[in-house]
């Protein structure tokens, strides 16, 4: 009676069925989800697969990321711009009286445009930028600039203000202009 001796690998593989692989062609076992000579996966049954593992991990995680970066940026939003917004109240804060200087300055000739606007709306508003249309003496717009002024302006009050342009055309084309406040920021910000 011959004694009892372990399967060599040879006899093992002789016992399984055997399939080909898709990918390098070479006879493998048919219950194989790996070939184990080119490594490339078989089954997408597999939560190893990595086809597998991007949807049902990374997908819900890149979702996970998402929802958290867009509640930080609604609460940095809260922050940094609290409402009321100006958008809301057009036209609350209005221009009284405006005209437009030139200076000679170290960066060059400018142009200062200079006066008083009020507030005729129940909100502060701090920060205000300004919208500034300037017109040759044929009426047509030869320049436009935006100013910001930081101040504050309270409910009810007047508050003098300076506009900084440096200007495209040559001084005596600038015949008129027209200026108002485009945007202003709630006081409530911490900034």
């Amino acid at each position: 009676m011959e004694a009892w001796r372990p399967k060599t690998t040879d006899q093992m593989t002789e016992n399984q069925e055997k399939k080909i692989c898709p990918s390098c062609a070479e006879s493998i076992p048919a219950r194989a989800k790996v070939c184990p000579r080119c490594r490339q996966w078989l089954s997408a049954r597999s939560f190893r697969n990595p086809a597998i593992l991007f949807p049902l991990y990374f997908l819900p995680l890149t979702a996970c990321y998402f929802l958290m970066a867009h509640g930080f940026m609604n609460r940095f939003q809260r922050t940094f711009n609290p409402g009321p917004y100006y958008s809301d109240f057009p036209g609350s804060i209005r221009v009284l009286e405006s005209k437009m200087n030139w200076a000679d300055t170290v960066d060059g000739r400018r142009l200062f445009v200079t006066g008083i606007v009020t507030n005729q709306g129940t909100n502060p508003w701090a920060a205000l930028e300004f919208d500034v249309r300037f017109f040759n003496a044929n009426g047509q717009m030869i320049d436009a600039a935006n100013g910001r002024s930081y101040f504050t302006i309270a409910p009810a009050a007047d508050a003098g203000f300076r506009v900084s342009v440096a200007p495209l055309a040559s001084s005596n084309e600038y015949s008129s202009f027209k200026i108002f406040v485009n945007n202003a920021r709630s006081t409530r910000g911490p900034f």
